[in-house]
């Protein structure tokens, strides 16, 4: 397994809330026990993907069901603390077509919370930690800010 190379700020990341809920999200998806032993940073690897690495990814085919994991994990991760913060459930939706590219939304009682368009699933990654961070508080914030603005229909 790889091994990610932390520099100060992704170290930082890695102690916040949301690279927080990620892992405990992926620990406890991890039934058998077999990753266990590794670090967090050997398991927030996969979510790192550079441009040179994402050039090299061939977009043909389905999306590899790892990588589909990977995008339900981050989302998973997204409702858990929109739902910490506002005492709501939330539940991520994935629609995506074989080509790579959909739709998630997140769903609090009637109301989407959040809806985003996905494409080049093929290639899906971030940078580093912080911007993976960066992409996914933003989500956080737009569904917390549309469960406050329409509570009646989160809650119903």
């Amino acid at each position: 397994m790889n091994t990610l190379v932390l520099d100060d700020a992704d170290r930082e990341a890695l102690k916040r809330p949301f690279i927080q809920a990620l892992l405990t999200l992926i620990r406890a998806q991890d039934r058998s026990g077999a990753m266990e032993a590794d670090t967090d940073e050997e398991l927030l690897a996969p979510f790192v993907v550079t441009k040179v690495q994402k050039r090299d990814i061939p977009m043909f085919g389905d999306p590899d069901p790892d990588i589909l994991g990977r995008v339900e994990q981050i989302y998973m991760a997204i409702c858990w603390l929109i739902e910490r913060e506002t005492g709501i459930a939330a539940a991520p939706i994935m629609n995506i077509h074989h080509e790579g590219w959909g739709r998630i939304v997140i769903i609090t009682g009637r109301l989407i919370a959040v809806n985003a368009y996905v494409r080049e699933l093929h290639r899906f990654g971030y940078e580093n930690l912080v911007q993976m961070e960066t992409k996914a508080l933003k989500l956080v914030e737009e569904g917390i800010a549309a469960i406050r603005q329409f509570p009646d229909v989160a809650a119903a």
